[in-house]
C-alpha cells in the first residue's frame, strides 16, 4: 500500500508538471480534460500520442473547426479512487467545457466490489459536476475484459461476465443521474485485432481508433454547442 502511494504520489505530481501551463490559460475554443488510467494516457498506441484521447481531440477539431485544448491526466493504474483523490485535485485548476471519464477496469482487476464502486464513482461525478456545472462530461462503461488475450490465457475470478455487466450497470446509473453521455465501450471487439501484442490487454492502434469513434459517435452534435 506505501508502494502505490508513493507511486500515486509522483504520478500525480508528474501530470502537475506537464499540464500546468494547460486549460484555463489556453486560447482554444474548448479545453478537454481526460480522466482515466492507462488507457487515457495511450498505453499500446504507437506512439503514445496516437491514443484514444489525442484522437477524440482532433476528431472534434475536424467536425467543428473549433480549436481544443488537451490536458490528459489519466494515471497508470488508476481506480475510481485515485480518481477522485488524484485527478480531481488537478482539475479543480481549471474549469474545463468537456471531460472524458474512463474508470471500472482497474477497479475489477483489483477485486473492488461494485456497491463501493457506484459510491466512489456518484462522489467523483458529483465534484466534477460541482467544479465545471456546464462542462460536458462523456463516460465510458467497461469494455468486455473477459475477451482480451490477457484473461483468456489466465483467468481471474473477479473478471467475468456478470461482474462487468453490474459494474456497468452502475456506470450507465450513474451516468443518468449527473447528465453525462455514456459510451459503450462494452460493445466493441476485443478480440488480437483491438489488442496490444505487448501483453493482450491494453488496445493496439485499431483499438485506439475503435474507442475514439465510439467516443466521437456518443459526443456528435454536442460538441457544436461547446
Amino acid at each position: 500500500m506505501i508502494i502505490k502511494h508513493t507511486y500515486q504520489v509522483l504520478m500525480s505530481l508528474l501530470v502537475m508538471l506537464i499540464f500546468s501551463g494547460c486549460g484555463s490559460g489556453s486560447n482554444a475554443d474548448i479545453h478537454y480534460v481526460s480522466l482515466g488510467a492507462s488507457d487515457v494516457t495511450g498505453v499500446g498506441a504507437t506512439p503514445i500520442t496516437n491514443g484514444y484521447v489525442n484522437l477524440v481531440q482532433e476528431g472534434i477539431e475536424e467536425r467543428t473547426t473549433k480549436s481544443v485544448s488537451l490536458s490528459n491526466l489519466g494515471i497508470p493504474g488508476a481506480t475510481v479512487g485515485d480518481i477522485d483523490n488524484l485527478e480531481v485535485q488537478l482539475l479543480k485548476l481549471d474549469k474545463p467545457d468537456l471531460i472524458t471519464l474512463s474508470t471500472g477496469a482497474n477497479d475489477i482487476i483489483v477485486g473492488d466490489g461494485v456497491v463501493g464502486f457506484e459510491s466512489d464513482l456518484k462522489g467523483l461525478l458529483g465534484k466534477l459536476r460541482s467544479i465545471s456545472p456546464e462542462a460536458l462530461i462523456v463516460i465510458a462503461n467497461v469494455p468486455n475484459l473477459v475477451m482480451t488475450e490477457r484473461f483468456v490465457k489466465n483467468p481471474d475470478s473477479d473478471v467475468n461476465t456478470d461482474n462487468i455487466l453490474r459494474y456497468n450497470q452502475a456506470i450507465s446509473r450513474q451516468a443518468t443521474a449527473f447528465g453525462a453521455i455514456l459510451v459503450d465501450l462494452y460493445s466493441v471487439p476485443l478480440n488480437d485485432s483491438f489488442t496490444s501484442e505487448a501483453d493482450g490487454f491494453h488496445p493496439n492502434d485499431r483499438g485506439h481508433r475503435a474507442i475514439a469513434d465510439k467516443f466521437l459517435e456518443a459526443i456528435g452534435s454536442s460538441a457544436d454547442t461547446l
